[in-house]
């Protein structure tokens, strides 16, 4: 994403350095706020003696004797790669951030370096959001832009967006606010979230997520039996049954969206397969007990 500058008279427009001006501008917002700042799952906040300090905000009230400290930024990297249970964090922005650990780093650079890792892209995008410059690109226009096996997410329904939505992107499975619509004319129906973490554009773990949902979508139109079920909303039902039957549940991996008892596969199932089955035909939200 560029953002352009008006040029100078008798010469080329100056280049922008929109990385820079955003990790000033961060800085500067984490220092009008000595308490600290939520971002994410992060709190962070200005030292005394200069510097900021970052931990996971359920880790805010704890000594920090009892936290693993560290002083390179570069270890967020390694702090966001793995959640508590050792499992692959394919996107950053879930909340499922692992605590135990308190990073301090020197300076706006060390911050946004540190930033970086733990949230990719998302100060630039922040700061871009504040000052109103923010490029917002649509479900069609992103989808447009697929190719080999995701170009059939192009011909995903709108009902079918708005339903992956509700199942990919709101807090409970992704902490970004969600500023994105279907398309020009047709905005998202789905809680867009309250952090501070702005999402311009459709992700790829979302586009891999709608690639699932529009399968789902064409079992329906041609491989129904006599109860009106399809044979993958059939293999999720037994994959539950079984689970249950042992008494737990364990989920799959975050973006293994071809597994029966994927996270937002079974808010997805939630929304469609739930009201088949109830009497009254109605789907509870996801987020409703």
């Amino acid at each position: 994403m560029r953002a352009t500058s008006p040029e100078r008279s008798g010469g080329e427009a100056p280049r922008r350095n929109t990385a820079a001006e955003a990790r000033t501008a961060f800085a500067a917002w984490v220092e009008e706020a000595p308490g600290g700042r939520s971002f994410g799952q992060i709190v962070v906040r200005p030292l005394p003696e200069g510097g900021y300090e970052l931990r996971h905000a359920a880790d805010a009230g704890l000594p920090d004797g009892d936290l693993d400290v560290h002083v390179d930024p570069r270890e967020a990297r390694e702090i966001a790669k793995l959640t508590e249970g050792g499992e692959y964090r394919p996107l950053k922005s879930s909340p499922n951030l692992r605590r135990g650990w308190l990073l301090r780093v020197e300076g706006e650079r060390g911050l946004y370096v540190a930033m970086n890792y733990l949230y990719p892209s998302a100060v630039v995008h922040w700061h871009l959001h504040r000052s109103g410059e923010l490029e917002i690109t649509t479900y069609r226009e992103n989808a447009a832009r697929q190719s080999g096996i995701y170009k059939r997410v192009q011909r995903l329904s709108d009902e079918g967006v708005q339903n992956a939505a509700r199942a990919c992107c709101e807090d409970a499975v992704c902490l970004k606010k969600t500023l994105w619509d279907v398309d020009e004319n047709t905005p998202l129906e789905s809680e867009r979230g309250e952090g501070e973490i702005p999402c311009p554009e459709p992700c790829s773990i979302f586009v891999s997520f709608a690639r699932r949902v529009r399968l789902f979508e064409r079992e329906n139109k041609r491989d129904l039996d006599a109860i009106g079920l399809s044979p993958s909303e059939k293999e999720d039902l037994s994959a539950l049954v079984e689970a249950a039957a042992t008494g737990s549940v364990p989920l799959a991996r975050e973006a293994e969206f071809e597994e029966p008892l994927n996270e937002r596969r079974m808010r997805y199932r939630r929304l469609t397969l739930v009201p088949k089955l109830r009497p009254d035909g109605d789907a509870a939200t996801p987020e409703e007990g």
